[in-house]
């Protein structure tokens, strides 16, 4: 597969060193970095097109901000990509008005909120990268600390190798409050502007995707919310916890709606905002700190 990176600033440089260093390097034809440049609108996106674009499969756009989206996605058209991959960190860097301009130049456009979210899509090609890093998973070995920590698909970014390497010897029942430690110190680079569009800021849910993979790993839920049954009244509500959570809002299956709500423990990032809203109280937080 090749691959063409259109990055700015920081977070850009990061992904496309992840990728290097963890085993995309030969599949890469192409950096176009755009640090510097343009604003979040241009009046000629075509003035900033490179000189020349190679043959690829894919486009992965990373650190750009307003309209630089739009000239990766002309770098994808005349590279022949069926896909182009839009990262957003940050609320506004993405509106629906620009998406809808980047889906008109390609077959298959995603926009990842936050690149580490991205999973599989249906796309050969995003697919083959989504294998490798969006979502993190990782196995774990240990008894009653951490051993040893494989990556089986990393964030963009490499927080997720980060992480791994330092949680070594973490007890298993603290591994949930060493993730986030370790990925706060990484740092993570997302923004911490809440976004309307699902109530919390790109690096609390990085954060909270991050620790849901070692709590996974590990076995142990950590902090999380409880849904009572005999008290909950979702039905009569609408399932008020559903509206607010935002890993739902980003279409993660964190609370499942059946006869009353279900929280997949390991799953909630424990912001206890579905806590706060719920009308019947019927919601409480389980794990280490929490009552």
């Amino acid at each position: 597969m090749r691959i063409i990176m259109v990055t700015a600033g920081n977070y850009g440089a990061r992904v496309v060193n992840t990728m290097a260093v963890h085993g995309l390097a030969p599949q890469i034809v192409a950096v176009f970095d755009y640090t510097g440049e343009g604003g979040d609108f241009l009046d000629d996106p075509s003035s900033l097109l490179p000189a020349r674009t190679p043959d690829a499969d894919l486009t992965v756009a990373a650190g750009l901000g307003g309209d630089l989206n739009l000239v990766a996605a002309e770098i994808a058209a005349e590279s022949g990509s069926g896909g182009i991959i839009v990262e957003s960190h940050a609320p506004g860097q993405l509106p629906d008005g620009l998406r809808s301009e980047i889906d008109s130049l390609v077959d298959c456009a995603i926009f990842p909120t936050p690149f580490c979210s991205l999973e599989p899509v249906g796309d050969p090609h995003i697919d083959t990268f989504a294998s490798r890093f969006g979502k993190p998973e990782v196995e774990m070995e240990g008894n009653d600390r951490v051993v040893s920590v494989k990556v089986k698909r990393s964030a963009p970014c490499g927080s997720t190798f980060y992480v791994a390497e330092n949680i070594r010897g973490v007890p298993l029942d603290e591994v949930d409050v060493a993730a986030g430690e370790k990925f706060h110190n990484y740092p993570c680079l997302a923004s911490m502007e809440v976004d309307p569009r699902f109530g919390d800021t790109h690096l609390h849910v990085a954060g909270y995707l991050t620790r849901e993979a070692f709590k996974r790993a590990a076995g142990v839920p950590g902090a999380h919310a409880e849904v009572d049954p005999e008290v909950c009244r979702g039905a009569e509500c609408g399932f008020i916890c559903m509206d607010v959570c935002p890993l739902v809002r980003l279409s993660m299956g964190t609370i499942r709606r059946g006869v009353t709500a279900e929280v997949d423990p390991f799953s909630c990032g424990a912001c206890e905002k579905c806590m706060r809203e719920c009308p019947s109280g019927a919601i409480k937080m389980m794990g280490p700190g929490k009552r």
